[in-house]
C-alpha cells in the first residue's frame, strides 16, 4: 500500500504536527434539553491513535458524529481539519466528509450491492471510471485480506468479513481521518484483533484514527491515547504527552 501512504502524506503534509481537531468548551444540547456533551476541551494532532471510552450514553458516538459533521455543536468552538463546525456551510461539511473515513459497528453495508459496489461508492461521486475503480477496490481488498470477495454480496460474508469490508470502504479515498464506532463490538477475540491490526496499520500509514470502544482489552493489546467520557464530560486524557 505504498501509494496510499504517499497519498496520505500528501494529504496531511501541510498540517505538520499542528492541531488537527480542536474543541474548546464545546457543548451539544438537544432540542429536548438533554446535554450530550458539556464543556469539552480537547486537541488532537495529526497521526494520533485515539480511544474514546466510557459507559453507554457517555457521549462517545456523539463526539464521533460531530467530528464528521453528522451533528453540529450548539456552543463553544470546534475545528476539524480546518473547518469551523459551528459556522461551516453544507458544502464545507460535504468536503469534510469526503476527507473522513467512518466505520460503524453495524457496518452499514448495502446488502443489495456487491462488495465492489459498496467499497467503490465514495469514489463514484468523484466520477471515477469503472476500470480505475476496479483496480483501486482490488488494492484495498488486498489490504484487508479479502481480495477474493470482490463480486460477493455482504450477506455471504461473516460479521468479521463485513467489518473488514467497512474498513476497506472507509479507506478507499485515503482519508486523513478514520473514525471507528465500536468496530469490534460484535466480533470474537481473534477477528477483533485482525480489525484492530488493520486500524493500527492505517494509523502507521498516516491516518488519525479515533476509535470508540467498550473493550478495555484493546487498550493493552493496541496502545494509544485514551480519552474517557462520563455523562458528556471529558474526565480523563491519558498518554497524551507521549503522542
Amino acid at each position: 500500500m505504498t501509494g496510499d501512504k504517499q497519498n496520505l502524506n500528501a494529504n496531511v503534509a501541510h498540517m505538520g504536527n499542528k492541531v488537527f481537531i480542536e474543541l474548546q468548551q464545546t457543548m451539544l444540547r438537544y432540542r429536548t434539553g438533554k446535554v450530550a456533551l458539556s464543556g469539552v476541551n480537547l486537541s488532537i494532532k495529526q497521526g494520533q491513535f485515539i480511544y474514546l471510552i466510557g459507559e453507554s450514553g457517555a457521549g462517545k458516538s456523539t463526539l464521533l458524529r460531530m467530528t464528521y459533521g453528522g451533528i453540529r455543536p450548539t456552543s463553544g468552538q470546534m475545528s476539524v481539519q480546518g473547518t469551523n463546525m459551528l459556522l461551516a456551510k453544507d458544502a464545507q461539511i460535504r468536503t469534510l466528509r469526503q476527507r473522513t473515513g467512518v466505520i460503524f459497528q453495524d457496518h452499514k453495508l448495502l446488502f443489495s450491492r456487491t462488495v465492489f459496489e459498496n467499497i467503490a461508492l465514495p469514489l463514484r461521486v468523484h466520477g471515477w471510471k469503472r476500470e480505475r475503480l476496479v483496480g483501486r477496490v482490488r488494492k484495498v481488498l488486498q489490504f484487508v485480506g479479502l481480495e477474493d470477495r470482490l463480486w460477493s454480496y455482504p450477506e455471504a460474508l461473516s460479521g468479521g468479513e463485513q467489518q473488514r469490508i467497512a474498513i476497506a470502504r472507509a479507506m478507499i479515498a485515503t482519508p486523513p481521518v478514520i473514525l471507528a464506532d465500536e468496530p469490534t463490538g460484535n466480533l470474537d477475540d481473534d477477528t477483533a484483533a485482525k480489525v484492530m491490526n488493520l486500524l493500527k496499520a492505517l494509523n502507521e500509514m498516516g491516518s488519525t484514527v479515533i476509535t470508540a470502544t467498550h473493550d478495555m482489552q484493546l487498550l493493552d493489546s493496541h496502545p494509544g491515547r485514551v480519552l474517557r467520557l462520563h455523562e458528556g464530560s471529558l474526565v480523563e486524557d491519558s498518554h497524551a504527552s507521549g503522542e
